[in-house]
């Protein structure tokens, strides 16, 4: 049952949030917190910590039922804001909110991701808007986390008390956890743009949350699958393997389920180490890896940090016979790799992707680029998707009742994406049961998707550095 105690007004609450406007595109200069210094920066010590925004860091594997946080507790569940609407009948606008990191170390991929959001309202406005609400137009507000897990939980909140009817994020995993928490209890769906923590979802009795691109645990199990397939079938050999990874939920949980899952494909894990958020250096890390001689160094790292490995590798001249990722942001994004060189060629990474089979990511990838600043990476694919699923689930929900929506999430089979995965549907506990980790290889600066053949956009090129 909902509880009408929204809140009153706070003079000297801090805020997070703005409007965008139904056309969706917004100067960055304006966001609350940000500055030009923010943007784009390129520390790495955004997230992680304890919080006030109901959540906590979780760390580790899949976690466990006992250790899981526990949901519902004292809510509020006003509709709040400033829209309007009721099943059946017609309303002007919808508002759906954006909880990214705009400011802070992770703002050069977050900003991307809530432009993408934007662009997803912009496209469904520009065709008509909401067709069973009579046209109305979906609005954005725009929250900025900041990439800390404390602002997680407190930025779902104001976009929900300011009238958001669905909300997504947040690109960290910590913050996802703290953000997701809060909307579970203020009983309002939550589309997870990306995130990967495994125990995000797992175990948490969640109702109202769900989640379009694999979770840790599969990105793993598709990495064990997949990149030795590719290596072998091209020629190559792999046995062993090096583990490096950040030192936060997401990183933690992608080297928990490797570890679980790459022996079972004939790899053994010789070495593993962590990288901590916000370190300038990996070299003690790489002088670990370098000792230890595995066939592959598979890296799990947002951008900073796997710009960070590949200076230490090039300070120390060492290559790894093949050098992987597995759910890294690093070598899924245009600009970083763009950075890093001629040293990203040859990296097979799998994450989610985007699909080069259908012409739709074309035609949304170059109205992006017509209309923001920054690539249109695989991140930022993923958060358009995300957009998409929202749009698509009040057009068939034809309500702007949060409890109508999130049935039509529930029910939801939506095949007309971008993302190199089959169609996006549910299962009981959020996660997208044909969500797929693609593998991606750097091949001539460029991105491409190499594998399984049916999203392939080029064919895999394996050739050892020891070579």
């Amino acid at each position: 049952m909902r509880r009408s105690n929204k809140p009153p007004a706070s003079a000297d609450r801090r805020r997070f949030i703005k409007y965008a406007g139904a056309a969706g595109v917004t100067g960055l200069a304006s966001l609350a917190g940000c500055s030009s210094d923010d943007a784009g920066g390129s520390g790495e010590n955004g997230s992680g910590g304890g919080g006030d925004g109901g959540g906590q860091e979780t760390t580790g594997g899949e976690g466990t039922e006992g250790g899981e946080e526990t949901t519902g507790g004292s809510g509020n569940n006003s509709e709040g804001g400033t829209t309007s609407g009721s099943a059946g009948g017609s309303t002007e606008e919808v508002l759906i909110g954006s909880n990214h990191p705009l400011s802070g170390s992770l703002a050069s991929t977050g900003v991307g991701m809530n432009n993408a959001i934007k662009l997803a309202a912009q496209r469904k406005n520009e065709a008509g808007g909401i067709e069973s609400l009579g046209g109305a137009q979906v609005r954005v507000l725009e929250g900025d986390n900041q990439g800390q897990q404390e602002l997680g939980g407190q930025v779902t909140q104001e976009l929900i008390d300011e009238g958001a009817k669905v909300v997504s994020g947040c690109f960290a995993s910590p913050v996802t956890t703290a953000a997701t928490q809060v909307a579970e209890r203020r009983q309002t769906p939550f589309v997870i743009s990306v995130a990967a923590a495994t125990d995000i979802l797992r175990g948490r009795g969640f109702n109202y949350v769900y989640r379009p691109q694999p979770p840790a645990r599969r990105m793993a199990m598709d990495y064990a699958n997949l990149v030795p397939e590719v290596i072998r079938q091209n020629g190559g050999e792999i046995g062993t393997a090096g583990l490096f990874y950040v030192n936060n939920s997401y990183g933690q949980s992608i080297n928990e389920n490797l570890k679980r899952s790459l022996p079972e494909n004939g790899v053994e894990v010789v070495t593993e180490t962590a990288l901590e958020l916000g370190a300038s250096s990996a070299n003690t890390q790489v002088s670990k890896l370098k000792q230890a001689d595995p066939d592959t160094v598979i890296a799990t790292t947002y951008v900073p940090g796997g710009v960070t490995l590949v200076d230490a590798m090039q300070n120390q001249s060492y290559r790894p016979p093949y050098l992987t990722a597995c759910a890294s942001a690093t070598f899924t994004d245009d600009a970083a790799v763009s950075d890093v060189g001629e040293f990203a060629n040859g990296v097979l990474d799998n994450n989610y992707a985007l699909n080069p089979t259908v012409d739709k990511t074309q035609e949304v990838r170059e109205q992006f680029n017509s209309s923001y600043e920054g690539s249109f990476s695989a991140s930022v694919g993923m958060a358009y998707t995300a957009g998409e699923v929202i749009i698509e689930a009040i057009e068939q929900a034809g309500s702007t009742e949060r409890e109508a929506i999130n049935g039509a999430l529930q029910s939801l089979t939506y095949k007309d994406h971008i993302a190199a995965m089959g169609p996006i549907t549910f299962q009981d506990n959020g996660e997208n049961e044909n969500a797929l980790a693609a593998v991606n290889q750097v091949q001539d600066g460029t991105i491409n998707v190499v594998y399984p053949e049916e999203f392939a956009g080029v064919e895999p090129i394996v050739e050892s550095s020891s070579n």
